[in-house]
């Protein structure tokens, strides 16, 4: 498995955005041009982006689709890979593999959003947290790894947050009953998270920008 992240900050400069237009698919091109936030119109490009860069250094001929969950795929490859984006960041994850992957940044307390979502044993994870700070951490590690592995299984939303529970142990995260998956965390500029669900069979780890001078 392998792991890329692409700083989007760039493509705020207008001559750099519009000398990326051309790089992105028309289908693309038109959920950028109708996009009416400015945030949303630099992660769809950045997405675009980091999808060409994959393509490239994996020699994939293929169109990216979605499945009827809403997960892309090429069309005629083997290779897996799943993205997400969060402030100034897109990230992806490419492997043999069903993969998942998830990015916050994270922000004030949500404590309605767990109580609401989350089970009795991830909330108090997050209320154990020494100080606000912590918590805030805390509720962006269950966060993401319920959405990482909801993307892995290719269920989105439509599988409930609170119908599968995870356990914080001191050797990492796990999801409870689920032993076929692993689960890995790290933090980029202690603002954001990233977790990632993968098969228990997917072994290795690295990480590796990705910039414009790549993609």
């Amino acid at each position: 498995m392998e792991v890329y992240y692409f700083d989007i900050e760039p493509l705020r400069n207008k001559a750099i955005f519009n000398a990326q237009i051309e790089n992105i698919t028309e289908g693309r091109l038109e959920r950028i041009e109708k996009s009416q936030s400015t945030a949303d119109k630099l992660r769809l490009m950045g997405s675009g982006l980091m999808i060409n860069f994959i393509k490239t250094k994996y020699f994939v001929d293929s169109d990216v689709a979605t499945d009827k969950h809403g997960k892309p795929y090429f069309v005629n490859s083997d290779l897996k890979f799943n993205l997400s984006h969060s402030g100034r960041y897109v990230v992806a994850a490419v492997s043999d593999y069903e993969i998942g992957i998830d990015i916050q940044k994270k922000k004030a307390d949500k404590h309605r959003i767990a109580e609401k979502n989350f089970l009795q044993g991830e909330c108090a994870y997050i209320n154990a947290g020494a100080n606000d700070e912590e918590r805030h951490q805390r509720f962006c590690e269950v966060w993401t790894l319920k959405e990482a592995y909801l993307k892995n299984i290719g269920m989105g939303l439509r599988k409930p947050l609170n119908s599968f529970e995870i356990v914080f142990r001191p050797e990492g995260p796990v999801i409870r009953n689920q032993t076929e998956f692993k689960c890995t965390q790290f933090k980029m500029n202690d603002t954001y998270i990233v977790s990632i669900c993968k098969d228990i069979n997917d072994e290795g780890f690295e990480l590796s920008e990705v910039t414009l001078e790549n993609v």
